[in-house]
């Protein structure tokens, strides 16, 4: 039997506990219109979908009671335009993915129209990686295609923003070795798999290290792994500046790598909708597929230029999942 992963919810994330979201995200779902996507009003927009979508999974995801779309009295943030969370109108509280359609769909004379349909299609994929994650996990998890191109894509991105941080990439072997732990963390604390083995032969792939530096690495970070699941982006931030910028906790520098530090340049550099996936895996998992569907959700160009055919490659390995599984 095929053990299931312990998965990270948005309350495992430093990020969404230091911003405290859990009242906005009640409060819209109290508050907002729930569009009846089976009524007349809608047959528009599902008519455009079906004409514009990349793979026929979207028109399945669009029309799943597990996807509910709403229209706000006032827009979600950038990070919570899809988002899953217990639908608390009903005495059973299950679980939903809420899209906020409140910048995109208007009512024009009794029906409903969209006014970006690029946008709603990302939204549509995105609201299908949360399924995928939560409900079939393993399916996401043990996808060797899907790890490799999203190991990948977040390393180039990490190095991406490091390297205008003035964090030394391109000294000696760093390059080699921050891709290593890089690669580690991804498939630790955001894809969440758990096989150790598997973790380190991926990272060593990408990252085409040294065995034996593999080893040290993976001996020097033990002790801020150890028996966790997983760990927050502010705590391997503060290991990683430790162990490569000889940085030590309590420190005061100016010019110290901090969180706060790191995620102004994650957002300054692939938009401020983005930094839960620095931890998140259905988050991450938009920054990619919002650049195939070309709704320029985020900073798509530099993401795309950035990450190059990994951009499809992750789609498209996670639009076939979707399709046997959504």
């Amino acid at each position: 039997m095929i053990k299931q992963p312990v998965l990270k919810t948005f309350t495992d994330s430093y990020l969404y506990r230091n911003a405290d979201y859990s009242k906005g995200i009640f409060d819209y779902i109290m508050t907002s219109e729930v569009i009846d996507k089976d009524s007349d009003s809608f047959s528009d927009i599902l008519y455009q979908v079906k004409i514009r979508q990349t793979n026929p999974v979207l028109m399945k995801v669009l029309q799943s009671d597990k996807i509910v779309l709403c229209i706000g009295k006032k827009p979600m943030p950038r990070p919570f335009k899809v988002f899953r969370a217990a639908n608390v109108r009903k005495s059973n509280k299950e679980k939903k993915v809420y899209i906020d359609c409140t910048d995109i769909i208007v009512t024009d004379g009794g029906l409903y129209k969209c006014k970006n349909i690029a946008i709603l299609l990302s939204y549509i994929i995105d609201a299908m990686s949360y399924v995928l994650y939560f409900e079939v996990p393993n399916k996401v998890i043990m996808n060797n295609a899907l790890t490799q191109a999203g190991t990948e894509a977040f390393v180039d991105m990490m190095l991406y923003v490091m390297g205008y941080m003035k964090v030394p990439v391109t000294y000696s072997d760093n390059k080699e070795k921050i891709a290593y732990v890089v690669a580690t963390y991804y498939q630790r604390c955001i894809l969440c798999k758990q096989d150790s083995n598997t973790i380190s032969q991926m990272a060593r792939k990408i990252s085409k290290l040294d065995q034996r530096k593999c080893e040290y690495l993976d001996i020097a970070f033990n002790e801020l792994y150890g028996d966790k699941p997983f760990v927050t982006i502010n705590e391997f931030i503060e290991k990683f500046a430790q162990e490569f910028l000889n940085q030590q906790p309590g420190t005061r520098n100016p010019n110290k790598l901090t969180i706060d530090l790191f995620m102004e340049r994650w957002m300054y550099a692939f938009g401020p909708g983005t930094y839960l996936g620095l931890e998140f895996f259905p988050a991450f998992a938009a920054m990619l597929t919002d650049c195939y569907v070309g709704g320029f959700v985020n900073q798509q160009n530099t993401i795309e230029k950035i990450v190059g055919s990994n951009v499809a490659q992750f789609t498209n390995t996670l639009l076939d999942i979707g399709s046997d599984n959504a």
